[in-house]
């Protein structure tokens, strides 16, 4: 089951289409209370929360804990950034540890809106991101039994679940970040094959112009080549040649 939803996975048009296929199998196997949360770097460094969602049956509870701020006290949270492996944590046995007011009162919430066990997966991206799918067992439920024999699989599907969502992301942002007619014109000509001496005749500016729109197409799409740009810009935008580059 695992090779057939990665592969199902990168077929995928629409961030929609990645989250359904993710819900579908953790719903298959009696785990229907979930959330993933991407942070560009770690939680207590400042930076922007990137992307989160939750199941239908975990929502309001992951909402709340957003709202609330108790992502600042969350030792096991904690815990999971500075891992590699799963941490598997028991609500009541938090409870009963719990050493403050709020760590009660966050407990306690906890409880009240039918939490029961749960199982932080961490992952690690590869420009210091930090993700984290949490699969929560609700009062009742057995989900997360003989958890250990299935959290390999969980957490290759969550590493092929994060690259296609990174991927998905990224074209996102290239609608909300336009390239200026030059940007796209350089592209546009690299893309067909043009060495940068021709594409600077074509365009009637310097060679060191043309390194300049190429350089800010780069940023604007976060990628680190020209080549890559023209990929991205290649998903974004259909009027881009999409063969290979004439050999001039």
């Amino acid at each position: 089951m695992m090779q057939s939803i990665k592969k199902r996975m990168a077929e995928v048009k629409s961030i929609h289409e990645l989250n359904t296929l993710l819900k579908n199998y953790f719903w298959s196997i009696s785990i229907k209370s979930f959330a993933f949360t991407y942070y560009n770097q770690h939680t207590k460094t400042g930076s922007k929360l990137v992307y989160e969602w939750a199941t239908t049956p975990l929502d309001a509870w992951h909402k709340y804990y957003l709202q609330e701020g108790y992502a600042d006290i969350d030792r096991t949270l904690e815990a999971t950034e500075q891992s590699l492996l799963p941490i598997f944590w028991d609500v009541k046995e938090q409870l009963r540890l719990a050493k403050n007011k709020r760590m009660r009162r966050f407990k306690q919430e906890s409880l009240i809106f039918g939490l029961d066990k749960g199982l932080c997966i961490p992952l690690h991206g590869p420009k210091g991101e930090f993700v984290i799918l949490v699969l929560h067992q609700r009062i009742n439920e057995h989900g997360l039994k003989n958890w250990e024999n299935h959290v390999d699989t969980w957490l290759g599907i969550l590493h092929t679940y994060f690259h296609f969502l990174r991927l998905l992301l990224n074209e996102k942002k290239i609608g909300v970040v336009p390239l200026t007619k030059r940007e796209q014109e350089c592209l546009r000509l690299t893309a067909e094959g043009f060495r940068l001496e021709l594409i600077a005749q074509l365009l009637k500016i310097s060679k060191r112009t043309v390194n300049f729109h190429l350089q800010n197409a780069n940023k604007k799409l976060g990628v680190t080549n020209k080549y890559l740009a023209i990929m991205a810009l290649w998903n974004h935008d259909p009027r881009v040649n999409h063969n290979k580059p004439n050999k001039i």
